[in-house]
């Protein structure tokens, strides 16, 4: 017997979700850690749970505060691979890996090609991730 394909309505912001689709299923996406889970989770009180126990000090923000974070995770949006913006932790982290190999090499003036050339592509799987960085 196939699982249920539970439809998104609106009534699941209040329990601080909005939805994205993927191969044409409508899976939930929490508005505060952005994370997907799957179609299974889509049960008013499993997303109910999720929000007191994961995060309980937003149970009592309003409607429309959750509104407006959800159109603001649809702008952030940045292709169909379901890739998102997020700011500056990714660069932060590709810049102390950058540093730490150069920190490695143990003569910073000197810094050879493949250095670089290695620095450049883990900083382009760590922003983009891996996928992107093939290309």
């Amino acid at each position: 017997m196939a699982a249920k394909k539970r439809k998104s309505s609106e009534d699941y912001v209040k329990f601080r979700f909005t939805f994205i689709e993927k191969d044409e299923l409508q899976l939930p996406q929490y508005m505060i850690c952005i994370k997907v889970l799957s179609n299974d989770r889509m049960r008013p009180n499993r997303l109910e749970r999720h929000l007191k126990q994961q995060h309980p000090t937003l149970v009592l923000k309003t409607k429309e505060f959750f509104s407006a974070k959800a159109e603001s995770i649809k702008r952030m949006r940045l292709n169909k691979s379901e890739s998102y913006h997020t700011g500056v932790s990714q660069h932060l982290k590709a810049s102390f890996e950058i540093a730490f190999m150069i920190v490695k090499q143990e003569k910073p003036d000197t810094i050879s090609e493949e250095l670089i050339k290695s620095c450049v592509l883990k900083a382009t799987q760590l922003i983009l991730g891996k996928m992107q960085s093939k290309k």
